[in-house]
């Protein structure tokens, strides 16, 4: 059998490449067997935890840097709030004086009414773990306040919408009177409910949602002038009365000096605390 020159180029090229085949899955087969001796010899040997680094100087100063820039995003957002809380109480105490309200009418507690509870608010223990002080307190009060607001534009939703029957000359000179009041009320008080809220969502806080309350049917249906009178002169008090505590709570922190330096933070300790005694006394009877 003759083999033609360009045959034995091809079969040298055929036995040249399977030599290099069985040379590299020696290579191959071997570099393995050397890596499993290295993993068995890895696992054999006794691993050591990596010390901690001891903490310098300059990592914590690094460390309460960033707690204070986390505790003054909610220290930003009080501030904000409280601003827009001292104007929504400041205009409301000056415009509801032209009502020229009578105690004949202020008298009450309907169940329309919301309540908050200004002793467990005042009194509430902040002391945990795992938030800054500043961050603690906004959690709690924040939502309460935006709560507590958004139950009253839902009640003067309402009494600016109140139909009267046999209204005479004076009532008709006063609901014009109320209807000024009331409007200027309701965009405060979603003006601030609104600075309130998107203070929460900036710093992470939910925003409760309020449901409507269903007592406040009543208000919705047609009353006398004098009922008229008694239900907007009892909001409008207890409003008020919720814009000065929350503005005296704000101002005045259980445990600060400032209690007991400012008469007005000193009354309204005092006040809570004698609630908080009598219920307590009430409580073990």
């Amino acid at each position: 059998m003759v083999v033609m020159p360009s045959e034995a180029r091809t079969l040298e090229h055929k036995i040249r490449h399977e030599r290099r085949q069985h040379e590299a899955l020696a290579l191959t087969k071997d570099l393995r067997m050397k890596a499993d001796t290295r993993v068995l010899e890895h696992r054999r040997r006794p691993h050591r935890k990596q010390p901690v680094p001891p903490q310098t100087k300059d990592t914590q100063a690094l460390i309460r840097q960033q707690k204070n820039v986390h505790a003054d995003r909610f220290k930003n957002a009080t501030k904000k709030i409280i601003k827009k809380l001292k104007n929504t109480r400041r205009f409301f105490n000056e415009e509801r004086r032209i009502l020229n309200e009578t105690r004949e009418y202020r008298d009450g507690m309907p169940d329309w009414l919301p309540t908050i509870n200004f002793v467990d608010i005042h009194f509430f223990n902040y002391k945990k773990r795992g938030a800054t002080i500043s961050e603690r307190k906004f959690a709690y009060l924040m939502p309460k306040l935006y709560k507590s607001l958004v139950e009253y534009h839902q009640i003067f939703q309402l009494l600016i919408k109140v139909e009267v029957e046999f209204a005479d000359d004076p009532f008709c000179s006063y609901n014009k009177t109320r209807h000024e009041l009331i409007g200027k009320t309701l965009q405060r008080l979603y003006s601030t409910i609104a600075e309130i809220k998107e203070n929460m969502v900036a710093v992470n806080i939910p925003v409760p949602q309020v449901a409507r309350s269903k007592s406040l049917q009543v208000l919705e249906k047609r009353v006398d002038a004098p009922q008229c009178l008694k239900n907007d002169y009892i909001a409008f008090r207890a409003y008020g009365n919720l814009l000065n505590n929350w503005y005296s709570e704000f101002r005045c922190p259980r445990g600060k000096k400032v209690i007991f330096s400012n008469v007005r933070c000193a009354a309204y300790e005092a006040k809570l605390k004698e609630k908080k005694d009598k219920r307590n006394k009430n409580a073990e009877r």
